[in-house]
Parts: structure tokens; C-alpha cells; sequence
């Protein structure tokens, strides 16, 4: 007999769904099976991922493959997002209690959970939802495995099916995503070139003093932010990198301890200094109320016609967002502060999401997976410049609420590192990071080595999992130390070099053209 949906989880008639989502679902359902068990779907972020696994767990279990649904995602704001779209699509809480369909919990709470999820597998017909793939690694260099890839290794052999969820679904730290498919990169090259694509590696990479076999991963399904653009589903990025035309940087010699003054024509310039890092650099007073200034016009500007559009500040720490919202809230604007720090966060988050407020300042709450469409502006001023974490970032301003929000738009210093990244847009699946080398496999318990990312990572050791090793742009630090001589040598002082920035601030547009072509270009 058919189960009755519990009156607190009855829903109004659903959209129907869009067009991608409804392919993929069909070759979901034709391709899972105890021979391809894990399906892999890259979908832009913001084109709707998590109404897809919905759809996909109400067909499997209304067509008696499954018996429950097992959710796991990396922060507690993720995972409530999603259980909000599978509880509102199953009509049947995901609570893990008698007459729920399912449970969900993150990436962190999985290790002290397992022996019973194993058990739940065992006894059940499971469908394991893992969203956000790119955070777990099967296999990784000399720091040890991926906590959250060995616990999902061990739990998927009790599980009917798989569904792995990425709008980013590669790691850049040299390791693969575990229970997915991966191909050598000399079989891959052979398809590409009959395809007309040359540009595929030999099929080897350099590994020490070893040549090791590449390997490319294989989604089971791609829908790219070029083709979300023209089906109407995502907004049209727009990425304003912000310049200066006459910087003066004034420090200390670290041998003579005399006062130099150096200038500069740009910030890639300026990075190069070795006094001068670009966590340093997205706390300066200047280019920060610059940022600021040129979001804040560009929000101004959409809320005469949308009144509900809002913006979003990622800042460096908490520190830095605290003083992000001084300034916000001195220009008269309405601030939402969301850090881990305040234990009201989550509720703050949702009534934001509910509400016309203009801004929102985070660290990493709202970097990743949280659903707020009426966001439409960035000013990002984190210090992570990995391809991830940008990507990421971009994704919460790309959701489309209806026909006249066709764009939005992304705020940055000129750093070349986001400049490379804005330009690589149009290819949702970077060969380059989707290739790993095959390395031996370690055996490694559970619980063993491996760190985890925090929810806010506020440094470069905590940035989201597959985080680049960003070539370093010299010392980082705030200060510079001065050493006063040999005979002195125990006598240093920190010296904060002084940086000067001229009024002549310019945008640079870093134009995609992602609608047609999918060509990059500046």
C-alpha cells in the first residue's frame, strides 16, 4: 500500500523539471545497477543538483530499488539546505527516526556513525547521496589520506547505490575521488583525438624520479555553466577585476635598514615584492573600501529594479569580516554577519535568505552549497585563490530567480591567479585538475591521519578540499622583520610596510563569452 505523505511534509505541485535535470535522471536510472553502482553528476553550481538526487531517490524507491536515502554533505548549513529540498520532493522526513525515509549528517559526523550506517546498509536497500564530491580523496601524496574519502570507502560497499554531486568535481592536491571512474589518460587522448582534441597529455606524468600512469576522471553526466547560461537556468557572470595605476610601497631594507621607496603600476606588480603577499593585501584599508564602494553601486543600481537583490562579502577571517561590516554598515547599508564563532548563525543565515536585506559578510558559511537566489553581487576578499573556492563563490550568485535576472556580477583585486581562474570559466572541467597520477594505494583505518577541512577555513592548510598550491607571492605575513646589523643580531623590530594607493582605480571586465562558443578571452 502507498504510504501517505505526513502532513508537515505535504508540498504544493513541484516545477517541473528543467531539461538537463530530466536527462540526467533518465540516464541515471538506465545506467545504476549492481554493475555501475556510483553515478557521478557535474552541474554547475546553481543548476539545481540537489532537485535531481530528490527526483532520482523518489524514482528508485517508487520502483522498489531502494528502501532509504543516506545524505551526507561537508557543513551543517549544506546539509540543511538539502535535507529542506529532499524532505520537501520524499515527503517524508530525513531525520534518521521511525518513519523517516532516510538521515543525513556531514562529511565530519560520518566516522562516529559508521559502524551503524554499515549496519542500516547490511539490513537495507540504501542510496548514499554525497554531495559536494570534491571534498573526499581515495588516494593522496605523503600527508596521508582523506579522512572523509576513507570513511566513504568503507561505507560504500554496504550501499545499493551511490549518487556523487559536484559543480567542481576534481581535487588539485595530486589525489582522485574515491568511488568514481577514472580513465588512463592515454585511453582518454585516443578519444579526444578522434574527437578532433589534441591537446591531451601522452599519458605520463612526471612523479619524482618515476613515470606513473595518468588517470582523467569520468563524470557520468556534465552540465557546464555554458549551457546553463543558455537554457535561462544560471545568470551570466560578469567579473570586474579591480587596479591601480600608481602604487607606492614604502618598507625597510632587511640588511641596511634603511628606508626604501619602491612604485608600482599594478597590484600583479606589487605582489611581486616580497614584502608584499595578497592576504596582506585584501586587508589594506584602500582597495578594501574600493571593493566595497564599486559593489555596493552595482547593488544599488539592481534594487531599483529588484528590490530583493543582495550582495555577498567573503572576507579573509573573522576578524576581517567583523571590520568588513563596520564599513558596510557605516555607508548605511543593513549587514548580515554570519561567522562560526555566533551559535545563531544558521538561523541569521535563513533569515537572510527570507528576507530584503542588502548584504551578507561570511567567511565560508556562504562559500559552498547554501541556497540564496537573490544573491546577484561579490565582493570577494578572501585570501584563497584556488580554482575551487572561486568557483564556489561565483556559484551562490549564478541561480536565476526569473527573466529579468539574467546577470550578476563578481568583485576582485587583480590578482593573476583569479584572472587565470575567471578566464577558465567556460570549461567546467579543467583537464588539467581532473587528472591525477596513479599512485600506490596506502591502507589506512578510518580514524587514521588526514586533516579535515573546517567550516570556515580561514587559512591556505584549511582551504576546501582539492585547495592549488598557489606558487607564494613571497612573505605573507603582516609584518616584516629588521634585522639592525651583525653585532645586533638579536635586535629585530616588525615593520608594516606602508603602501600608498593612488584615486586611479580602474575595472578591468574579464569577458567570457560562455554563451556561445564557450571561448574564453580578456
Amino acid at each position: 500500500m502507498k504510504r501517505s505523505p505526513s502532513p508537515q511534509h505535504a508540498q504544493a505541485p513541484h516545477p517541473p523539471l528543467r531539461t538537463w535535470q530530466a536527462a540526467c535522471l533518465t540516464q541515471a536510472l538506465a545506467s545504476l545497477s549492481t554493475a555501475h553502482p556510483h553515478f557521478l553528476c557535474q552541474a554547475t553550481p546553481g543548476a539545481g543538483k540537489m532537485r535531481l538526487a530528490a527526483e532520482l531517490a523518489n524514482a528508485l524507491i517508487a520502483r522498489g530499488d531502494i528502501d532509504h536515502v543516506l545524505y551526507h554533505g561537508p557543513t551543517r548549513a549544506v546539509v540543511r539546505a538539502a535535507v529542506e529540498t529532499l524532505e520537501s520532493h520524499l515527503a517524508r522526513p530525513m531525520n534518521g527516526q521511525l518513519g523517516a525515509v532516510g538521515a543525513s549528517l556531514t562529511y565530519h559526523a560520518l566516522a562516529g556513525r559508521l559502524e551503524a550506517l554499515k549496519q542500516l546498509g547490511q539490513r537495507h536497500r540504501v542510496l548514499l547521496i554525497w554531495d559536494e564530491s570534491h571534498h573526499a580523496a581515495g588516494r593522496t601524496g605523503g600527508e596521508g589520506p582523506n579522512q572523509w574519502g576513507m570513511a566513504l570507502m568503507a561505507l560504500e560497499r554496504h550501499m545499493t547505490y551511490t549518487l556523487a554531486l559536484s559543480g567542481t568535481p576534481w581535487r588539485t592536491d595530486g589525489s582522485c575521488l574515491p568511488l568514481l571512474r577514472y580513465l588512463d589518460v592515454a585511453e582518454a587522448s585516443s578519444t579526444d583525438a578522434e574527437a578532433g582534441d589534441t591537446s591531451a597529455d601522452a599519458g605520463w606524468e612526471a612523479n619524482s624520479d618515476e613515470a606513473v600512469p595518468a588517470q582523467r576522471l569520468q563524470p557520468d553526466f556534465v552540465y557546464p555553466l555554458r549551457e546553463a547560461i543558455r537554457d535561462g537556468v544560471c545568470r551570466y557572470p560578469h567579473v570586474q577585476l579591480v587596479d591601480n595605476r600608481a602604487i607606492k610601497l614604502t618598507d625597510f631594507h632587511p640588511g641596511t635598514g634603511r628606508q626604501e621607496t619602491r612604485r608600482y603600476s599594478s597590484i600583479p606588480q606589487l605582489l611581486r615584492h616580497p614584502t608584499m603577499g595578497y592576504p596582506t593585501l585584501v586587508r589594506l584599508s584602500v582597495p578594501m573600501q574600493r571593493l566595497l564602494t564599486l559593489g555596493g553601486q552595482q547593488l544599488d543600481a539592481l534594487r531599483r529594479q529588484d528590490p530583493s537583490a543582495a550582495g555577498l562579502v567573503v572576507a579573509a577571517d573573522i576578524a576581517h569580516a567583523e571590520e568588513v561590516t563596520q564599513q558596510l554598515e557605516a555607508i548605511g547599508y543593513d549587514v548580515c554577519l554570519v561567522t562560526s564563532r555566533d551559535p545563531s548563525s544558521h538561523a541569521r543565515l535563513k533569515a537572510f535568505r527570507e528576507s530584503s536585506a542588502p548584504w551578507i559578510v561570511s567567511v565560508g558559511m556562504v562559500a559552498e552549497g547554501v541556497d540564496i537566489p537573490r544573491l546577484r553581487v561579490c565582493c570577494y576578499l578572501s585570501h584563497i585563490r584556488t580554482e575551487q573556492y572561486f568557483r564556489q563563490v561565483l556559484g551562490r550568485l549564478l541561480r536565476r530567480c526569473g527573466d529579468d535576472d539574467r546577470d550578476s556580477f563578481f568583485y576582485a583585486l587583480n590578482d593573476t591567479w583569479l584572472a587565470q581562474m575567471a578566464r577558465r570559466l567556460s570549461d567546467d572541467l579543467p583537464q588539467d585538475l581532473a587528472t591525477v597520477s596513479a599512485g600506490a594505494d596506502t591502507s589506512v583505518s578510518v580514524d587514521g591521519g588526514g586533516a579535515v577541512p573546517s567550516e570556515e577555513a580561514p587559512s591556505a592548510a584549511q582551504a576546501p578540499a582539492g585547495a592549488e598550491a598557489v606558487p607564494p607571492t613571497a612573505s605573507s605575513a603582516e609584518e616584516v622583520a629588521v634585522s639592525w646589523g651583525e653585532d645586533e643580531a638579536q635586535r629585530s623590530v616588525g615593520v608594516a610596510p606602508d603602501v600608498a594607493f593612488s584615486e586611479a582605480f580602474f575595472e578591468r571586465l574579464i569577458a567570457l563569452r560562455l554563451t556561445n562558443t564557450g571561448e574564453d578571452g580578456s
